[in-house]
């Protein structure tokens, strides 16, 4: 008995090795996939699985989703993935495939002619689209599994999580597995807080251990000119996947098992195609680094299009201080949280540029009267989703005031309705148009200060992920919080005040505003 058949011993993995299954039209064959071993026989209540594409952790998964609503789970699993379509392919080429060649699978499951559920065993498999709140209601399972979950809408996935509240016993385990996106979001925060294990190969050789992933390039190496092998870290001789184990960075996290491993140790995927990508890569769009650093390497990977960073935002810092008052006309966005007001004032210098003077956090609404009034705004933009009767309040008082409602469905960007004092926008326009704001310098905020490092932080708490649309199939981006970090308000009341902009004179050639009352259908401002 070699070392792979020793681990396959009293292991769930050999029960599916025994049955001569066949997945995909291929033989089921483990040896070539001696890291999903142990994925198998894990049975901890939290697994975090950040992958490169096409490792074999789907079928992974579902053969161990069929293994326990067999023997395990008496309700069953929730398999969640990223929309509708997704599951219904998903259901029709691979599931059903999976039990008509599979006839052993096949006398445990029924029900097979529906999309979304299949009885297996005693229990249900419910495959979801991650986009219907519909759809994750009134579902008790035992787990859940989130199939490619940085696609998935985050609020989306808390919704679903509550479908295990109620299990019993051992039962009510969670399972992530995705490529990675952005840091700090999604399969990668979760990794970060857990255990960490990476799959170490032993040199047959010098005994040396290796894991690509951290030694990635060095460890490809080229020995013909059509010929790169895995290579040992210390002799740089040929190395091989079957000869590796997972070892943990911080065995001490042990509410979480997370697991990492990249497509340098995928059995389809060559090293040289990998090296030859990196070394010599093709010009975009053919190439993508972005998507070379999330599939290939299965590492969270930003752009400056994807997230702000320092660098960003100190290439935006002027040399002067933050303003207690200005004559203006100034420009206002303001977002409202549950006991306070976070806002950023500043003047429109021309079409295209903005001058931040102030920003910070108020006590409520009274304090935010007395910046408009000092700053002389002409145009404010609020956040009307929070707190609704306080803002609709605050802009009957305030001539230039407006009232911001998000969208995410929105067609067009915004929406300025002159009668309601309301504008509503598409988020993700709006997000994009205040990131370039900062990215293409078409903004300067006062030189640093005591606030400036908690507003950065604010600033950089969001990233752009890519998803695909749940009718349609084509991508789109959607903004979301990073690191699990709930407080962005800043960010958000930067954006509003870039959009006040829009609507907003330019301060210099402008002094004085003559402002319609509210029953006039217009709002204008006239110079001097």
């Amino acid at each position: 008995m070699d070392e792979i058949d020793r681990l396959y011993a009293a292991s769930r993995a050999l029960r599916f090795q025994d049955m001569d299954l066949r997945v995909d039209g291929v033989a089921f064959e483990l040896k070539r996939y001696p890291f999903l071993i142990d994925l198998f026989d894990d049975d901890h209540r939290q697994i975090v699985v950040r992958k490169g594409s096409q490792m074999g952790f789907t079928v992974c998964f579902v053969l161990r989703t069929i293994d326990k609503c067999i023997t395990q789970y008496p309700r069953g699993v929730l398999y969640l993935m990223p929309t509708r379509d997704d599951v219904s392919d998903f259901s029709k080429s691979r599931f059903d495939r999976l039990l008509k060649e599979n006839e052993v699978l096949a006398r445990s499951v029924a029900g097979t002619d529906s999309i979304n559920i299949k009885r297996v065993g005693n229990a249900f498999v419910y495959f979801r689209g991650a986009r219907s709140r519909s759809q994750l209601k009134a579902i008790p399972v035992d787990g859940i599994v989130f199939d490619e979950e940085d696609e998935m809408d985050p609020v989306m996935i808390e919704l679903a999580r509550h479908r295990i509240d109620a299990a019993e016993g051992d039962a009510g385990d969670e399972a992530s597995l995705s490529t990675p996106t952005v840091p700090d979001f999604g399969v990668d925060l979760k990794y970060q807080r857990s255990d960490q294990r990476m799959w170490h190969i032993k040199c047959q050789h010098c005994g040396a251990w290796t894991c690509m992933e951290e030694e990635f390039p060095k460890c490809l190496v080229r020995v013909s000119e059509n010929t790169v092998v895995r290579g040992c870290k210390k002799c740089e001789k040929q190395i091989y996947v079957a000869d590796g184990e997972w070892v943990a960075a911080f065995p001490e996290n042990d509410e979480r098992h997370g697991y990492f491993i990249s497509q340098l140790c995928s059995p389809t995927i060559s090293p040289r195609t990998i090296l030859e990508e990196y070394e010599d890569p093709d010009p975009p769009p053919t190439f993508d680094l972005k998507e070379f650093y999330n599939h290939r390497l299965a590492l969270a990977y930003a752009s400056l299009d994807d997230k702000l960073d320092d660098a960003a935002m100190n290439a935006v810092v002027g040399d002067y201080r933050r303003a207690h008052a200005a004559q203006g006309p100034c420009v206002l966005g303001a977002d409202i949280g549950k006991q306070d007001v976070i806002y950023m004032v500043g003047e429109k210098v021309s079409e295209r540029h903005i001058n931040v003077l102030d920003y910070g956090v108020l006590p409520g609404f009274g304090e935010l009267h007395d910046k408009w009034q000092r700053f002389n705004v002409c145009c404010g933009v609020l956040d009307e989703m929070a707190e609704t009767r306080k803002v609709r309040e605050f802009i009957s008082s305030h001539p230039g005031a407006w009232g911001c409602w998000y969208s995410d469905v929105q067609r067009q960007a915004y929406d300025w309705k002159e009668k309601e004092a309301r504008v509503s926008v598409n988020r993700t326009e709006l997000l994009d148009h205040s990131h370039r704001t900062i990215i293409q310098q078409n903004c300067t905020f006062p030189r640093k200060d005591e606030r400036w490092e908690a507003m950065v932080t604010q600033m950089k708490n969001i990233g752009r992920v890519q998803t695909r649309d749940d009718k349609t199939g084509t991508p789109k981006t959607r903004w979301v919080i990073l690191g699990g970090r709930k407080n962005d308000h800043i960010r958000h009341a930067f954006a509003y005040m870039c959009l006040a902009a829009e609507e907003a004179p330019i301060s210099e050639k402008i002094r004085k505003i003559i402002t319609p009352s509210r029953a006039s259908s217009e709002r204008t401002w006239m110079a001097n």
